[in-house]
């Protein structure tokens, strides 16, 4: 006879996802097929001075106007979109009354446009859509093109922002801000900085490693099943996830050795697009819980900030997930990872990451960034907060096991 805790678990798990995805080197030019289709009059383009200055705007700006269709450019984007600057961005939309959306750019831009896509037509007050499921269904369409190759924000449900009052970082969650069209143009990430690539590679690697290793969709109770951001871990899921893990494997670092190489160009951009699709299922948990306040407090990027702590969030998980980061080893091709025991083979795609994260040039402890042994304390009790990643974790952690991640990652 099944017992009362067995007879609550969940049967089933969900996948949500845009309507359409378009990928391919040039795929910047079918922006205009979307346009006639969709019927827009009129488009506000959300993106930043840098991709101005490089010219990666004018492309898109030449797709709009192929479309004949009329257009605003909002190009104050920041590497942090914070809470002042959606506001703005809602009150340039209002003046300019857009039907469609268009984001350019990293995960930052991208978020900037869902959230204030969100808002828009309401009274612009973005604290309100913070949390899970509260956002209103969307007026407008929105298209996100991105220019890294990290966040896969083009296919997700969340935006994080930054609160302009305290610097602390809060999500928008809700399957109403997930983009209508994502275009994928990897063409459009040769131009990007050796850094920021850098940085972007290994934010992909953080969401498909995590939603590979996150807690299984079963662990949870039937009756929070339609009350969750995040399903856990699904096969679906897990199928996107070691794609992204695989082809970050082989392309990462050959895409810092020789950044013309479009083929690595285009492996890792669709790893990203891929791992956006399997966390923003299977969801995130403790290395971006950890992240959030290194991010708020030392100002370090979001890539920045998972690559420090991934590996001791690896590790605190490696005895209760340590089949799968075995198969995460062999996923990444670590040499003879299918002939080594499982736990040789788990560390071993621990190493993986320290070592490629040392090879591609990013900080490797939170001194690197400006952080100190005694922020430790602090940090840890911010990432306690965050009940919905930490939900998440296949191995509960308290205060002071976050503590040690960290302690082991300055």
């Amino acid at each position: 006879m099944n017992s009362l805790a067995d007879s609550l678990k969940r049967t089933t798990w969900n996948l949500f996802s845009g309507n359409q995805l378009t990928f391919g080197p040039g795929a910047i030019g079918t922006l205009t097929g979307v346009l006639h289709r969709e019927k827009t009059k009129r488009v506000l383009v959300v993106s930043d001075q840098a991709l101005v200055t490089a010219g990666i705007v004018s492309q898109a700006e030449l797709a709009i106007q192929s479309a004949g269709t009329a257009m605003h450019v909002f190009s104050d984007g920041e590497v942090e979109p914070s809470t002042s600057t959606v506001e703005t961005l809602v009150a340039a939309a209002n003046e300019f009354q857009p039907d469609l959306f268009v984001a350019l750019g990293g995960g930052s831009n991208m978020d900037l446009a869902k959230a204030a896509a969100a808002a828009f037509g309401g009274d612009g007050e973005v604290r309100a859509l913070f949390g899970f499921d509260q956002a209103p269904q969307r007026d407008v369409k929105l298209v996100c093109i991105p220019t890294t190759a990290g966040t896969g924000s083009e296919v997700t449900h969340s935006a994080i922002l930054k609160e302009s009052s305290t610097g602390k970082k809060a999500a928008i969650l809700s399957q109403r801000i997930r983009p209508d069209v994502a275009i994928v143009d990897p063409q459009l990430t040769i131009s990007c900085p050796p850094q920021v690539t850098a940085e972007s590679g290994i934010d992909a690697l953080t969401h498909a490693i995590e939603a590979y290793l996150v807690r299984n969709f079963f662990s949870f109770s039937e009756d929070l099943d339609h009350g969750l951001p995040y399903e856990g871990s699904h096969p679906l899921g897990d199928m996107y996830a070691e794609k992204a893990i695989r082809l970050i494997g082989r392309n990462l670092k050959r895409v810092i050795d020789d950044p013309d190489d479009l083929a690595a160009r285009s492996g890792m951009a669709l790893a990203a697009t891929l791992a956006g699709a399997a966390f923003s299922s299977c969801g995130v948990s403790l290395a971006h819980a950890l992240e959030y306040p290194l991010g708020a407090n030392y100002q370090c990027s979001h890539g920045v900030g998972n690559g420090i702590v991934l590996p001791g969030v690896m590790h605190f998980w490696s005895e209760t997930r340590q089949a799968r980061l075995a198969k995460i080893a062999t996923f990444l091709g670590v040499e003879q990872a299918e002939k080594m025991q499982v736990p040789e083979a788990a560390q071993s795609a621990i190493q993986w990451v320290m070592t490629v994260r040392e090879q591609i040039g990013l900080p490797t402890g939170l001194v690197a960034v400006g952080g100190k042994r005694e922020d430790i304390p602090d940090l840890a009790a911010a990432a306690m907060s965050l009940q919905r990643l930490l939900d998440l974790s296949p191995k509960t952690p308290t205060v002071e096991d976050l503590k040690a991640i960290l302690e082991a990652s300055v």
